[in-house]
């Protein structure tokens, strides 16, 4: 083959190269160009319920607590005597935490999440330092709670108890406020609590000489439920104890259900000369950066609201309202205020003939959802009372947990606090939101707790396979 013959064919292949190179250019460029059917699939999603097979528990605050029943460690919480438990709902099973001293274990009540479940403990004590009833709802453990009750001056002593019913420890810090603001941060702590144990500490250690108390409770590690006990003497004299069941979140608007002053009848005036000689009264936090106020009302069974005044809320002091005079029949306290607070009341009992005296502090209750049921428990003596917050009337239906006798019905007014019959272990179910509480008053005694509807988290989660 000459040169010019192997020119031609080189030159042949080349120009063919360049043909099937524009073609191919030509072709992408069509394809972009022109619309091609599509293939659309949505991502496949299963809903999953995160509830399944999972149990609810509840922490009972176990016996009251003494400080200074031993003269040798007289900043020791010592348990005293044992506290009675009401649960409604078909509880599972149920366990006691350890401590390290004292008879009277914490309770803890299991059930499936999906069924109702609540559990209550009431304590009454008649010995040399300690006299009166607390009563306190068992609660949900949380990473998170507040706590409004009780001081640490002349004559009252406050404990803190701290159980962790979960398998991993509880690291827990603990904030006080008192009525000048958040105590200083040296003189609180963090807490370990075991797993499956309950630590009591003493506020008057770490507060000392405070007239007014808040707590916070953090957890990290596990939840943990907590619970203060605050006992007063006046002079060598018993002068009462109480339970508080903590709360959850603070709020623009609380309510406080089944709160009664029983101290004023036929006991004449205080000291002022006017008014119920042990007035009741009204604490509130604002635990934010910024203060605000604080109103509050009476709720009684007919819907009657009553204004009986304002808090000033400082940031991060506790503010009191002192009421001279409850209204008859008042059965609910409302606080409103604009700024998030948590709030507490205080409810006196006294026998004008034996001057046995006893008081309670009573916390807000959460809401309840229409048409949820809710257990509600009764301890002994104890009677239930409902708020129906809302602008119409709340039919409550009532059932015995166990399925066991007739259903009942009960109508709560709009704007009303109400007392209704219930059996000891009940379920209720309201056609309208509402609160709930439940208190045990006699001549000599005052006990109350809230009924804590379930939190109402989601239970749902959504999975995308691959």
């Amino acid at each position: 083959m000459t040169d010019r013959s192997r020119l031609l064919r080189g030159g042949a292949r080349a120009v063919t190269g360049l043909l099937v190179v524009a073609a191919a250019a030509a072709g992408v460029v069509l394809l972009g160009n022109v619309p091609l059917p599509a293939v659309a699939r949505e991502p496949l999603a299963l809903t999953v319920d995160t509830t399944q097979n999972t149990n609810r528990s509840l922490v009972c605050a176990g016996s009251f607590s003494e400080l200074g029943a031993d003269p040798e460690q007289p900043g020791v919480a010592i348990p005293v005597g044992e506290a009675t438990v009401a649960t409604s709902g078909a509880a599972a099973e149920t366990a006691t935490l350890a401590r390290s001293a004292g008879s009277g274990l914490p309770v803890v009540v299991s059930a499936p999440m999906a069924d109702p479940l609540a559990s209550a403990q009431l304590q009454s004590i008649d010995s040399e330092n300690l006299r009166g009833a607390a009563a306190s709802s068992c609660s949900e453990p949380s990473n998170e709670q507040w706590l409004v009750g009780g001081a640490t001056s002349l004559g009252l002593a406050t404990t803190l108890s701290l159980g962790n019913p979960g398998t991993v420890p509880a690291t827990v810090s603990i904030t006080v406020f008192d009525e000048n603001g958040e105590v200083d941060a040296v003189q609180t702590a963090g807490v370990i609590v075991a797993p499956g144990t309950q630590q009591t500490v003493s506020l008057n250690g770490y507060a000392p000489d405070r007239e007014r108390l808040a707590v916070r409770v953090e957890s990290t590690g596990a939840p943990v439920a907590a619970h203060l006990g605050v006992a007063q003497s006046s002079g060598i004299t018993p002068f009462g104890i109480s339970g508080v069941t903590p709360q959850t979140d603070p709020a623009t608007s609380l309510v406080i259900p089944a709160v009664e002053n029983a101290d004023g009848d036929g006991r004449g005036p205080n000291d002022s000369g006017e008014g119920d000689a042990f007035p009741a009264i009204v604490r509130a936090l604002a635990p934010g950066d910024a203060g605000g106020t604080a109103t509050v009302r009476a709720l009684d069974q007919n819907g009657t609201s009553t204004d009986l005044g304002t808090i000033e809320l400082a940031p991060k002091a506790v503010g009191e309202l002192s009421i001279a005079t409850l209204p008859a029949g008042t059965n609910a306290l409302v606080v409103e205020a604009d700024v998030p607070v948590i709030a507490g009341a205080l409810g006196s009992a006294e026998d004008p003939d034996t001057r046995e005296h006893d008081f309670e502090w009573f916390a807000p209750a959460p809401i309840i959802a229409a048409d949820t049921e809710v257990a509600a428990p009764l301890i002994s003596g104890g009677r239930l009372v409902v708020v129906n917050p809302s602008d119409a009337e709340a039919e409550i239906t009532i059932v015995r947990a166990d399925g066991k006798g007739k259903t009942t019905s009960a109508a709560v007014a709009p704007g009303a606090a109400a007392v209704i019959s219930a059996p000891a272990g009940a379920t209720i179910t309201s056609s309208e939101p509402v609160h709930a509480g439940v208190r045990a008053v006699t001549e000599t005694a005052i006990a109350g707790y809230p009924i804590l509807a379930p939190d109402p988290r989601d239970g749902t989660l959504t999975v995308y396979p691959r």
